[in-house]
Parts: structure tokens; C-alpha cells; sequence
């Protein structure tokens, strides 16, 4: 319950916040000049902006361009032949010349104009550049533009050496028609004096417009200004003015409250901020307009069909292209994009009338995307299937992405996606955090269930599969394992508790660890006994291999445990190990609150017959035939196996073979010789031929008089000779007791 309560929480407080993160979003930049805002307020806008930019630049045309715009570019090329900036006015006035017999159209300088320029000559170069503006304007249609800049008017006091108190009067024959609501204005501005065009310029009929923008608060210019407020009188921008002369239109501003205005021409809508700026639809960058050195201009001949084909009837741009003239802007297309391609591409905005729709209609589709992504996450998250989850997820990044790509951002929709999409992946991370955190918590709990019996190895495998431990159990085929210290009664009573105890704990500590090196489950200690298992709970591929080796490594190390015993004055170990495999019910066993992982079944008890029958035959080592037969005869090839009895145990009527397995320090390991007699010697016994099989046993047990298994087999002949076994008799030995 808790579980689900944190879900939903966090759940509840991530749409929350991507929700509020696009509210600021699309009002930032309103919110205070760019300079002086909190990171509280500008967080939103940057993730947005930047991610509409990265979607925007897949709608891009890269093969299109609009030639209707030529760029006269100051560039570097020019800048060698002509020489450093600026150039004689004369040289201004020479381009205009060129360009009006080129029959260019409009002729938009992006260049200020702001002081006379001495000379010694006869006539002022100023002079010469008005004389050849009224030459170009005398044609109808043709006009040259000329910019100013403005500043924000923050306060009544205007500081006359810098600003204009009023609006200059040329710039009267400019201003827009609008329509306002009853004390509706956008921001005030100001005209500044420094870059306004001289006098002589200003009042030979040019077109003056504003020409300042403001970067965005991530440094990236997105907007541009396309109408200036000054004395609450509205004029257009150097794009604008452009877009007016080279078409005729006569656009007006309508200005509804003082937080937005619109303004209306023959192509559409655009909708404006307070600030009077609009959001740019990108063209492109330099490659999306014809560029023309203005050297290669000026060395033209007048009517040069070549050049006529670019210009004629064109809007010509004269702006720097040069890198050293440092009029360079980071924007979505470029991060260091020449100014006067921001106007180019706000010029083809309004000659295509590809508008952005309004703000309200874009922010409407981000709460319904913002909506729907949600639920959808949500929902599926109902089911809880992890893999579910993850494609719906990824489905609905794509799809959103696909359809925003497709439809939304061609048709003029700024869709808040960035948070849109953060919500569906924060929540579904958030989700799947929990979950991660809630298995976490179980595989801790199994891990600290299976550590004290499993090796660790065993431990991080059942991790992958936690529905594994729950009450209750399955077949499975395993092998077995019982091992017990003889004449442990008789150690005991030698012994201190403390001694024995500290015996017991080296004695166990070599035999566990062994176990879990060769990948065992411990069962449980039954005092000095020993249970354990391979192949549960984790699957376990050839597990009669690695018990035998596992074991064989237990009787190995046990001389060196004896000879710490040895040093410290103790008695010395015995164990017997008995192996069997076959199927068991492994799992869970006991209540729902205290259980133990356990292996029940016949093959348990047969397990530990045999290491009961360790001390009867003599030997540390006794297997099951059935242990035997599961070895891979590749993997058989590495153990030394002697036949001991075929017996029937208490408690089962079916017979079967044991065998001992030889470790390295078994004085038959290496006497190949005397296991191939000895193998002889039981088939003979087998088929009643006591006669042969006693005289191999006598010669065998002269020369290891201490083994039990010859002494025992040589005694059992010489018995069945003095009294033969009975009719039916198939050579099974049966054992009584435990």
C-alpha cells in the first residue's frame, strides 16, 4: 500500500511540474528584460527552446532558397581587393549605381550611417551617396533602406544626449495604422541618437527602420522585433520595411491588451509579445540565399546579364559577412550566423506568410499532448509488465516526435514538448525506480535466506529469479550429500565444550567453504553431520561432477585440519561422505512466516545410507550407481572408481551397486593393476565363482593387508565356499540396520 501511495505521489508531482514548467515557458520572455532573470524562471524555456530547435532543423529544406533576397555581402574577398572598413562613402554610393543598372529593387542597408564623413575633396562623399539614393529612388517601386536602433524606455527621464525626446520626423512618414484597446500599449522604446542616420541621409525620402534584437536568455536569437512602440505610435522593422516596399502592402497593428498584439498583412496573422517581437520560422542560414561579393558588384559592367539575372527586381541586402566585422549571431541554425540573415529569413517569413499560430493555440495542444502521454503511461503501468511499459514509453516519444515533426511545426505550432515528453519518461523512470527499489528489498531478503547454505555465486544467480522462494517445493533432479565424524562420541567426551567447539568450527569452516567452491547448497549441521546438495535451487548442469570433486577436495584438505589438531594437542578427524543422485522435492519448507530450504524424498534417505555404509565398508567416499551412471563418460574419465557391494539398504527393496571413489592419497590412486584384479575378483564373485575370486583376494590383501574392502571381500568368499549362498542369490548384501 505504502508502495503505491509513493507512486502516485511522485506520479502526481512530476505532472505537476512539467505542467508548470510550460506555463513559464511560453511566458518568459515577458516576464523581465533578459539580463536580470532567476533560473527559476528561464529553466523552463531553455529545455523548451532548445529542443524545438533541434526538432525545427529536420523541417528544413536544405535544397530551397529564396531569390527573391540577394545578399551583397562586405566579405572577406572584398575587404582584401577594397581595403579596410569602412569604406569611402563614395564607394557606397558606386554600389547603389551598380545595383540600380542591375535592376535591384530594394536595397536594405544593413550599415549605420550615423556621422558625416570628412573629406577633402571638393564635393562630400555624403553628398555623392544622397545624389545616387535619389537617382536609384527616381525609379518607381525602387527604395533604400536605412537603419536606426532603439533601447527600452524604463523610466520618464530621457537622457537627451543618448535618446530622441520624440520620434524623429522622418520617421513619422513610416508609422503603422493601429488599433488599440483603451490604454492598451506593448513595451515603450526609444530612438538612439549615436547610430541615427545624418541629416543629409535621413531626409533624401530613404526608409528608416529599426534594427536591434534581443538574444533570448540561453544567448540564442529566436525573436525578432517586428514593430517598435515609441510615444505609443507603432513603426516597422528592418525586416518589415522591407517586406512593405518590395511588396506595396500596408500592414497594421492591432494591439488588444497591453500583453500581445497582432499584426495583419496580406499573407496573414502574425502575433506579437510585449516586446512587439514574433518568433522566426527558419529558411535557413547563408546556403538558403543567392550571396554576391560586393567586389565582384563593383567590377561589373553597368547591365551585366549575369548579374541582372540575380538582382533584377530583387530585395538587395549590404551587410558584413567578413568574420573580423563580428556582426555574427548564435541562432537554431547556426551559432555564428551573419546578422543580416536574421532579417533575410524574417523577410521570407512575411513573404510566405508562414506565421506561428498564436501562443494560447500552441500551449492548448501541449496540455492535451501533456494530458494524453500521461494517461497513457499511467494506464499501462496498471497492467505491470515491465516490457509493456518500456515500448509504450518509447512509442509515445516517437509518435509524439513524429507527429510534432510532421504536422505540428509545418503548420506554425510551438508545441512545449521537452516537458510533454519529460513527464512520460520521469514518471515511467520514477515507476520503474520503485519497482527497482521494492526488488531490491526481496533480493536482500533472499539474499540473506540463501547466504548462509548457498555459495555466493549460487546466491546472485537465484537473485535473477526472486518467485523462487516461496513456500512449497518441486521435483528436481539433484545429487546429494551426507557426511558425518566417526567416533564423534568418543572425540566429544575428550574434549573441553570450548575445544570441541572450536575443533567442530575449523572442521565445518573447511568443509563449507569447499562445498560452496564447487557450487553445493549447504542443507543444514545435524551436530558433526553434514547435508547438503547440487542442482537446487539453481539449476546446476552435470551436478554429480562437481559433488564428487567437491567431496574428493573434503577429504583432501582434511589432513591439514588434523594436523592443526595434531599441533594443538586434539584428537584427529574421520568422516565419511555418502553421494547419491536423483529426483527430491527441493523448495521452502515449514509455515509462512519461518521456513528453511530443504530436499525431501526416498533419494535423500538413500544419500544417507550410504555415508552410513562409509564405516561398515572402510572407506571416506561411498556413491550410488545412479550417481555413477549420471556422469558423462568424458567427465568420469577423471575419477578412480572400486565397485564395493551391491546391496539393498534398510528400507528399499531394490538393490543397487556402490562404489568408493579414489582420491589422490588412497594407496590403490595409482595401482591401476591391483582395481583391474580387484574388478575381476567381484564379477567372479558375482557368477559364484568363489574359488577365483578368493585366490585374486588373498594376493591382493597380502600386499595391502590394511584394506578393509579386500579383507571383507576375501572373508565373504571363503564363507560362500564353506557354505554356498542360496538358490537365487544375485549378490546383494542386505544391510539390516541404518
Amino acid at each position: 500500500m505504502l508502495f503505491r501511495i509513493f507512486q502516485y505521489l511522485g506520479i502526481c508531482f512530476i505532472i505537476v511540474f512539467s505542467a508548470i514548467s510550460i506555463l513559464l515557458s511560453t511566458s518568459e520572455r515577458d516576464l523581465s528584460s533578459s539580463a536580470d532573470k532567476p533560473f527559476i524562471l528561464t529553466y523552463a524555456s531553455f529545455f523548451e527552446d532548445r529542443f524545438f530547435d533541434l526538432r525545427m532543423k529536420f523541417t528544413i529544406d536544405k535544397k530551397k532558397k529564396d531569390n527573391r533576397m540577394v545578399l551583397a555581402a562586405i566579405d572577406d574577398h572584398s575587404l582584401n581587393k577594397i581595403g579596410r572598413w569602412p569604406w569611402t562613402r563614395t564607394k557606397h554610393a558606386q554600389l547603389i549605381d551598380k545595383l540600380g543598372s542591375f535592376g535591384a529593387k530594394i536595397l536594405a542597408f544593413d550599415v549605420f550611417y550615423s556621422e558625416p564623413e570628412v573629406a577633402c575633396n571638393a564635393e562630400s562623399p555624403d553628398i555623392i551617396l544622397a545624389n545616387s539614393i535619389k537617382k536609384f529612388q527616381a525609379i518607381p517601386g525602387h527604395k533604400i533602406i536605412l537603419p536606426y536602433s532603439v533601447d527600452i524606455k524604463d523610466s520618464d527621464k530621457i537622457d537627451e544626449e543618448n535618446y530622441f525626446k520624440e520620434a524623429p520626423d522622418q520617421l513619422l512618414n513610416f508609422m503603422l495604422d493601429t488599433k488599440q484597446a483603451q490604454g492598451a500599449n506593448l513595451q515603450p522604446n526609444l530612438v538612439g541618437r549615436k547610430v541615427y542616420p545624418i541629416p543629409l541621409l535621413a531626409n533624401s525620402d530613404v526608409g528608416i527602420s529599426h534594427i536591434e534584437a534581443e538574444a533570448d536568455s540561453d544567448g540564442v536569437f529566436r525573436h525578432y522585433p517586428l514593430v517598435t512602440n515609441i510615444d505609443s505610435i507603432y513603426y516597422p522593422s528592418f525586416a518589415l520595411q522591407a517586406y512593405q516596399f518590395y511588396t506595396g502592402d500596408k500592414p497594421t497593428v492591432e494591439i488588444p491588451s497591453s500583453v500581445n498584439g497582432l499584426l495583419k498583412s496580406k499573407t496573414g496573422t502574425t502575433y506579437l509579445n510585449y516586446n512587439g517581437e514574433t518568433k522566426i520560422r527558419w529558411l535557413g542560414g547563408l546556403d538558403h540565399f543567392p550571396i554576391v561579393s560586393i567586389f565582384d558588384i563593383l567590377n561589373a559592367k553597368d547591365g551585366d546579364l549575369k548579374m541582372t539575372q540575380i538582382f533584377k527586381d530583387n530585395i538587395v541586402f549590404i551587410a558584413s559577412t567578413a568574420f573580423g566585422a563580428h556582426d555574427l549571431r548564435n541562432t537554431p541554425v547556426d551559432s555564428a550566423l551573419p546578422g543580416v540573415v536574421f532579417h533575410m529569413n524574417m523577410v521570407h517569413m512575411l513573404l510566405e506568410g508562414k506565421y506561428f499560430v498564436s501562443e494560447n493555440e500552441s500551449t492548448k495542444y501541449s496540455w492535451i499532448l501533456l494530458a494524453l502521454g500521461s494517461v497513457i503511461i499511467i494506464a499501462t503501468m496498471f497492467v505491470g509488465h515491465a516490457i509493456l511499459d518500456f515500448l509504450v514509453v518509447n512509442s509515445i516519444i516517437v509518435g509524439f516526435l513524429f507527429l510534432d515533426t510532421y504536422y505540428f511545426i509545418p503548420r506554425g505550432y510551438n508545441l512545449r514538448l521537452f516537458f510533454c515528453l519529460f513527464s512520460v519518461v520521469l514518471c515511467y523512470s520514477w515507476s520503474t525506480f520503485l519497482h527497482f527499489y521494492q526488488s531490491n528489498k526481496e533480493k536482500n531478503k533472499i539474499k540473506g535466506t540463501f547466504s548462509r547454505y548457498l555459495a555466493p555465486s549460487i546466491v546472485n544467480d537465484l537473485l535473477k529469479n526472486p518467485e523462487k522462494v516461496r513456500l512449497g517445493g518441486e521435483k528436481k533432479n539433484i545429487t546429494v550429500f551426507f557426511s558425518d565424524v566417526r567416533d564423534f562420541t568418543s572425540i566429544s567426551e575428550k574434549l573441553t565444550p570450548e575445544q570441541l567447539t572450536l575443533c567442530l568450527n575449523k572442521y565445518m569452516t573447511m568443509m563449507t567453504d569447499t562445498l560452496f567452491e564447487h557450487k553445493g547448497t549447504l542443507d543444514k549441521y545435524i551436530g558433526d553431520a553434514m547435508v547438503a546438495y547440487w542442482g537446487a535451487p539453481v539449476e546446476l548442469e552435470n551436478h554429480p561432477y562437481w559433488a564428487i570433486k567437491g567431496a574428493i577436495e573434503m577429504i583432501e584438505r582434511l589432513p591439514a585440519i588434523n594436523e592443526e589438531f595434531k599441533r594443538d594437542g586434539f584428537p584427529i578427524f574421520k568422516h565419511g561422505i555418502g553421494l547419491n543422485t536423483g529426483e527430491c522435492s527441493v523448495g521452502n519448507m515449514g509455515s509462512n512466516q519461518i521456513f528453511s530450504y530443504t530436499a525431501l524424498g526416498d533419494n535423500m534417505n538413500l544419500g544417507a545410507r550410504l555415508e552410513s555404509l562409509c564405516k561398515f565398508y572402510g572407506v571416506q567416499l561411498n556413491i550410488s550407481e545412479y550417481t555413477k551412471n549420471a556422469l558423462p563418460s568424458e567427465l568420469a574419465k577423471e575419477f578412480t572408481f572400486r565397485t564395493l557391494d551391491k546391496v539393498r539398504v534398510k528400507g528399499k527393496e531394490k538393490a543397487l551397486t556402490i562404489f568408493e571413489v579414489l582420491h589422490p592419497g588412497h594407496h590403490l590412486y595409482n595401482d591401476k593393476k591391483a582395481l583391474e584384479l580387484y574388478e575381476l575378483a567381484f564379477n567372479n564373485y558375482l557368477i559364484q565363482n568363489f574359488d577365483e575370486a578368493s585366490k585374486i583376494l588373498k594376493k591382493l590383501h597380502e600386499s595391502y593387508p590394511e584394506d578393509k574392502t579386500f579383507d571383507r571381500m576375501l572373508h565373504v568368499c571363503l564363507d560362500f565356499i564353506d557354505t554356498p549362498p542360496p538358490a537365487g542369490w544375485d549378490g546383494t548384501f542386505t544391510h539390516k540396520s541404518k
